[in-house]
């Protein structure tokens, strides 16, 4: 059945992060497999490239609404007058773009747009994708408005989301975990992300180097696996840590690896679009996010070439890929010692490295491209029809 997908993303295709990269290859696939008329359309991009590989046939729409200027330089009050301008803004050019398009199926990824697009008559039918936890607005509202009311507005935010999300005609959580957490709306589906790439090389857990990935913020906690890896490379001296990624607290980490003497120990080399090459020169990942990780891409990304992963148990994502003692472990979250005990134990056992590695590539295998894209196709027919 040939239809039209219209995504939107509440920023742009301009970086490396997960939702992006991941909309990318479903938008890939959709356009190139199933020939299906495919559209993204960003608020943020603002003349940059597109950072990962997008097909020809996939349609950008760039309505560079800059929502996100100045948000952490302005007072509270400049903050909300501006935020109500961006989304007027932003909802005029996208109802006349979608009255223009008209997609049979229009996929919100839950940014400023999940305010106003159930009210939109253009005919397509409204989705949601929820690519962090649903508790992610009342984190975020402590974090920007801690001295006013963080819990009150956060509180408010939340139900309003919650509200906003039940109108969908349906919405797609990453993980059975996160899906608790909508117990009162009958709209709420399961399909896990998938696999990026497809790969004939795998790890033979022998090199003694550890690799993490993702963007360098807090809520990825690689403060707290640089403070694991100092006591690690105390027993380990010859083991080695590269954390791929950029990001603002990149320099912080800087300093920290220096402070602890680990400057021949841990890398940050920055962000690659070729992650799935370096993959399988390493023999574990390290995954220590602090929250607001609901599926973590990188584990399954990881285990597909047979590296066994060590995690913190945050929500929402770890538990629902590893199969602790099996195809990886899960540390209580914040727990630096048990972090860096665990590392340890996966260090000094080759037999339990090989293991584990090739149970993560059994367990991967579920996350195929084919097998998931085949659930977001029944998915669609399904509510069209």
């Amino acid at each position: 059945m040939f239809m039209r997908i219209m995504y939107l993303l509440p920023g742009g295709l301009f970086n490396s992060a997960g939702m992006e990269r991941v909309t990318t290859i479903k938008a890939n696939y959709l356009a190139d497999v199933c020939n299906y008329d495919v559209s993204i359309v960003t608020t943020e991009q603002m003349g940059r490239p597109v950072f990962y590989p997008l097909s020809e046939k996939v349609h950008l729409f760039h309505l560079n609404i800059g929502i996100h200027e100045n948000f952490g330089k302005e007072f509270y009050l400049q903050k909300m007058i501006s935020r109500f301008l961006k989304s007027r803004k932003y909802k005029q050019k996208l109802e006349k773009l979608l009255m223009e398009v008209r997609p049979d199926i229009t996929v919100s990824t839950l940014g400023l747009d999940i305010e106003f697009i159930n009210d939109f008559k253009d005919g397509s039918v409204k989705i949601g994708e929820l690519h962090f936890p649903g508790n992610f607005r009342l984190l975020m509202a402590k974090k920007l408005y801690k001295s006013l009311f963080p819990n009150l507005v956060g509180g408010i935010m939340t139900n309003d989301l919650k509200q906003k999300c039940k109108q969908l005609k349906s919405l797609i959580v990453l993980t059975e975990e996160e899906k608790t957490c909508w117990e009162d709306s009958d709209n709420v589906e399961v399909i896990p992300n998938p696999l990026p790439f497809e790969t004939q090389h795998f790890s033979t857990t022998k090199n003694k180097k550890a690799i993490a990935v993702g963007r360098l913020v807090y809520e990825k906690g690689f403060d707290l696996l640089i403070k694991a890896w100092e006591k690690v490379s105390a027993r380990h001296p010859d083991w080695e840590l590269t954390i791929y990624g950029d990001g603002k607290e990149k320099e912080a980490l800087s300093e920290l690896i220096g402070k602890n003497n680990l400057d021949q120990a841990v890398k940050l080399p920055g962000s690659v679009d070729n992650i799935q090459e370096l993959y399988p020169d390493y023999s574990m990942l390290i995954f220590p996010t602090r929250y607001l990780d609901s599926f973590g891409m990188v584990i399954i990304e990881a285990m597909s070439c047979g590296v066994p992963v060590i995690a913190f148990d945050a929500p929402c994502g770890p538990k629902d890929l590893i199969r602790n003692g099996t195809n990886g472990f899960l540390v209580e979250a914040g727990d630096v010692d048990g972090l860096a005990g665990t590392i340890n134990k996966l260090i000094e056992s080759d037999d339990l490295r090989d293991a584990m590695g090739k149970a993560a590539v059994k367990f991967s295998e579920n996350h195929r491209i084919e097998k998931i894209m085949s659930r977001w196709i029944h998915l669609f027919e399904k509510l069209v029809k």
